[in-house]
């Protein structure tokens, strides 16, 4: 079953809780790979729109080579709203602000491979996942990571799942998922 709410992903903090590490701080390699294979990696995705259309991102590099949204891991003691705003800033050079976003609901996604070797052993992810409609001059002004995106574009939304798989009507699961978080955008839109 898929939550629809209006309301943002609830956020508790104890006071006097104290974060060691910042956004950016990174775990050795080694031991981040090894935690891939016990932890449930916490995201936060954002779908981008303007008018009718929607912005697809190709990844070139797992756990999705293939067209997904912008988005990626939230870092310890972030908010999801924190999270999603560093996202937008780090992946699409976007600076927006929290009271803009919409949340469209909460997806589990089980990736076959990850980046981190041992690549085959996969990754699973909850994906908090956020909408924000684009002015025209932010959707002009948005410029992907080259190092996560190898291209991207502008899809009507009714058209993304024959931009998933132009060639069949058979959906792998992740494109599944993304097509299930168009649907559910779709009740926010309406």
């Amino acid at each position: 079953m898929t939550l629809r709410n209006d309301r943002d992903v609830l956020h508790f903090q104890e006071q006097g809780r104290v974060n060691p590490v910042s956004p950016s701080d990174r775990l050795p390699l080694p031991v981040y790979s090894a935690a891939l294979d016990y932890l449930v990696v916490a995201c936060t995705d954002l779908v981008f729109t303007h008018k009718s259309q929607v912005l697809l991102a190709q990844r070139h590099r797992p756990p999705r080579s293939s067209w997904w949204i912008i988005g990626g891991r939230m870092a310890a003691g972030e908010t999801p709203i924190e999270a999603a705003l560093r996202k937008a800033k780090e992946e699409a050079h976007l600076i927006l602000t929290g009271d803009r976003l919409r949340y469209i609901g909460v997806y589990s996604t089980c990736f076959a491979e990850r980046y981190q070797l041992p690549r085959q052993n996969g990754v699973h992810t909850l994906n908090l996942t956020y909408h924000i409609e684009l002015t025209e001059v932010e959707q002009s002004a948005i410029v992907l990571d080259a190092e996560e995106y190898s291209a991207w574009q502008w899809v009507d939304v009714a058209e993304v799942g024959s931009v998933l798989a132009p060639d069949s009507t058979k959906h792998d699961a992740m494109d599944i998922a993304l097509l299930q978080v168009i649907q559910d955008l779709g009740y926010l839109l309406s």
